[in-house]
């Protein structure tokens, strides 16, 4: 069975389980404790040599980042969610990049010094970081409510990785007060994928598993 090296506050490997999810394709998950230092240790470097999530064990057959993993699946598991017309296709990888590119990116660094620097020893909050995590929002998140104007989903009118990615990559606006409501289309769009049981399967919402899981260390840390 396939293993699946990951952790719940990774949204990342969290796009992996709503593709496996929704593909219904059997797995098990190995939580790997990041704060633990889990990910340094030689039997997860058999795994990944460089030491992050997500990652998985395909029956022997191992690999790493997020991107290249969905698309791995998505090959071997065939269905509508990874056209196989190369322009179609094409247009799936460019908003797959765009989402990581653009709205991950972005994401991680408000993440980043919002919350996970106070988690780490000898780690500062760089506002410089965290203001321009929020101009690229400003900047990118217009772009998919245009696009989401036109069509249902990001990359067509069909579900695809896409969307999966940029689903992961925002599941941190409520935690990081993003504030959607200038973009009615991206909202709905992302409301009505929050609902589906490929999601659901996952967690209910990110921003309470979060606070859930580190909730406690935050406190202690900020007093």
């Amino acid at each position: 069975m396939l293993m699946l090296y990951s952790n719940p506050l990774s949204s990342p490997a969290n796009k992996i389980r709503f593709l496996l999810n929704y593909l219904a394709i059997p797995y098990e998950v190995k939580i790997v404790n990041i704060a633990a230092g889990e990910q340094r240790q030689s039997d997860f470097l058999k795994i990944n040599p460089y030491g992050k999530i997500p990652a998985i064990d395909d029956n022997g057959f191992k690999l790493a980042e997020s991107n290249a993993i969905l698309r791995y699946l998505a090959d071997k598991h065939p269905s509508s969610v990874y056209p196989k017309n190369l322009e179609e296709r094409a247009i799936v990888e460019q908003w797959l990049d765009f989402a990581a590119n653009h709205i991950a990116l972005a994401t991680s660094k408000i993440m980043f010094n919002t919350y996970i620097y106070r988690l780490l020893a000898g780690a500062t909050k760089d506002e410089r970081s965290l203001q321009d995590g929020r101009l690229w929002l400003d900047t990118y998140l217009p772009v998919l409510e245009q696009q989401l104007t036109k069509q249902a989903y990001i990359a067509g009118n069909h579900l695809t990785i896409a969307d999966f990615s940029l689903l992961a990559a925002l599941d941190v606006a409520e935690l990081l007060d993003i504030n959607l409501a200038a973009y009615p289309h991206l909202k709905a769009w992302r409301q009505k994928l929050m609902a589906e049981s490929f999601y659901q399967n996952c967690h209910k919402s990110y921003g309470a598993a979060f606070k859930e899981a580190v909730g406690t260390v935050l406190d202690a840390v900020s007093n």
